[in-house]
This record gives C-alpha cells, sequence and structure tokens, in this order.
C-alpha cells in the first residue's frame, strides 16, 4: 500500500465527517435500524425512505443512494426504479447491494434491470453474488457466500480478474467483500483489502451496513477511494470488537455493540496502524 493511497482514504473519511452527507437507504428492513445506526455512528445522517411518490424529493435532499435487494416486493421495486430515476437525474451517486443474486430468477432479473437502470456507481456484495452477476454458476446458501468463493493470498489474482471483469462490463466500481475484500474500477484498477475479522460474519447484516458506508463515502469523494474507505473502516472495526471481546471473555452481543463503538471513535491513527492494502 502507499502513502498516497492511505491519505486519499483518511482525506475522504474526513471529508465524509466534515460534510456529514444524507444517505437515503432503500435497504433490507431486517437490518434497517442497523444501517441507519452505523451511518449515524460513522458521521452521516440516514434517510429510511421507502415510498415511491416521494423519491424525486427524498433524492433532493440526500447526498447518496444505496439500494438493497435485500427483501422484495412489488412497492419496493417500484421505490427502487423510481429513486435510481431521480438520482440519475439528480446526479447523486449511486450503490447496489445485489443481496442474494443467484439465489433466484427473480433476483437475477432484478440485479440485471437494477444495473442497467440505476448505472450504479458501486456494486458491492460478497463474492458469490458477484460471480453470479458475471453469470457463473454459484452454490447458492441464500444471502451468505458460498466457501467455493473464499478469497486467499493464493488465489485472490483470480477473483481480482472476475471482479475487474464485472467493473470493466458494467462501468461501476465493483466491491467483492470476504476475508479479503476485492475493489476493482472499469480502468482495470484493483485493490484487495485484509482487514476484518471471522465475527463480522455472526452478526446480521453487516453487508447491508457496509453498503450503507459505502454510500455516506461516495457521497465525499471519488467510487474507488469511497468503496476502499468504507470496507477498511469496517475492518478495522472489526478487528478492535473483536480484541475487546476476547480480552473481556464477552460474546456476539457485546461484539457487536462494540462494532458500532469503534465506528464512533475511529481516528486517522487506527487507520494508519492497522489498514491493510495490498494493490496491485
Amino acid at each position: 500500500m502507499t502513502n498516497e493511497t492511505l491519505k486519499s482514504i483518511i482525506d475522504l473519511v474526513n471529508n465524509m465527517k466534515q460534510k456529514k452527507p444524507i444517505v437515503e437507504s432503500l435497504t433490507n428492513r431486517v437490518t434497517i435500524n442497523d444501517c441507519a445506526n452505523m451511518l449515524l455512528a460513522m458521521g452521516a445522517s440516514p434517510i429510511m425512505a421507502e415510498i415511491e411518490c416521494e423519491m424525486e424529493e427524498i433524492l433532493a435532499v440526500s447526498d447518496a443512494l444505496v439500494m438493497n435487494l435485500g427483501l422484495l416486493d412489488e412497492p419496493y421495486l417500484a421505490a427502487m426504479r423510481a429513486a435510481a430515476k431521480a438520482a440519475n437525474e439528480q446526479g447523486k451517486p449511486i450503490i447496489l447491494d445485489p443481496v442474494g443474486a443467484g439465489a433466484s430468477k427473480l433476483r437475477d432479473r432484478v440485479c440485471s434491470e437494477m444495473i442497467e437502470l440505476a448505472r450504479p456507481d458501486i456494486i458491492r456484495g460478497n463474492m458469490s453474488e458477484i460471480r453470479a452477476l458475471c453469470g457463473g454458476s454459484i452454490e447458492s446458501r441464500g444471502v451468505d457466500a458460498s466457501s467455493d468463493d473464499e478469497v486467499t493470498d493464493e488465489n485472490r489474482g483470480e477473483f481480482g480478474e472476475l471482479v475487474k471483469s464485472l467493473a470493466e462490463k458494467t462501468g461501476s466500481v465493483v466491491c467483492a467483500t470476504g476475508a479479503i475484500d476485492v475493489i476493482a474500477a472499469p480502468d482495470g484498477k484493483v485493490c484487495y483489502v485484509k482487514n476484518g475479522h471471522e465475527m463480522l460474519c455472526g452478526v446480521t447484516g453487516t453487508g447491508c451496513m457496509c453498503s450503507a458506508m459505502t454510500g455516506a463515502m461516495a457521497a465525499a469523494g471519488d467510487p474507488f477511494t469511497a468503496a476502499a474507505a468504507a470496507v477498511v473502516m469496517l475492518g478495522i472495526a472489526g478487528e478492535q470488537a473483536h480484541e475487546y471481546t476476547a480480552e473481556n471473555e464477552s460474546g456476539i452481543g457485546t461484539f457487536k455493540v462494540k462494532l458500532f463503538d469503534y465506528i464512533y471513535l475511529m481516528s486517522d491513527e487506527d487507520f494508519i496502524k492497522r489498514a491493510k492494502i495490498i494493490e496491485d
């Protein structure tokens, strides 16, 4: 990782905190409260509106749009279409979270529709979801990534090429999260983030929260740096929360609370000491 990359991430995070962007989050109702609180903890402001007729007005006062495919029904789909149209017309960054891509024909169809309609600045999903968007066959585990799609130091180049191919195809920055996060831009730029801890997988909705965080970051800087900043920030907080939990012999409930605490308290020094980014 170059000092310039780290500086860009820190500058973007500080710009986001100063700007306090309003993020319209059409997000998973299972995790909507956590996503709203995560945005507040990092220094942004959430709006969780999901009625079609108000999307144009909501986007007019928002700085970014996050669209999460977690729980789909027709009113929600209509709201997403209206929100995407308004965000594009108003020049607001759009983040698409293709929850469950590859799990059903409906989700695959909606993902394709939203990529074409919204032209998202950033697509953020787990590696199985990203592989499904590339047209690959996956062993579906619902909204969870398959163990076959675990990114390691040995295979990260292969997965990097896969993520890069989707970025080039869609014109979006693509962020595939997992044990090692892979971020690729349409121009071929790729980086890998090795922050985080497996306890993050024990909390419902950390992927949804990551997408919400990405929206706040995208309101304050370029899409590639925004995607990297979000996963680094969440990963560092996950490490810190695990360390606290281990030291205090606590469990997953404490981990979740401390995750929010460390997001709220994160400093430039935390990024400098802990960020683990590999650039190819």
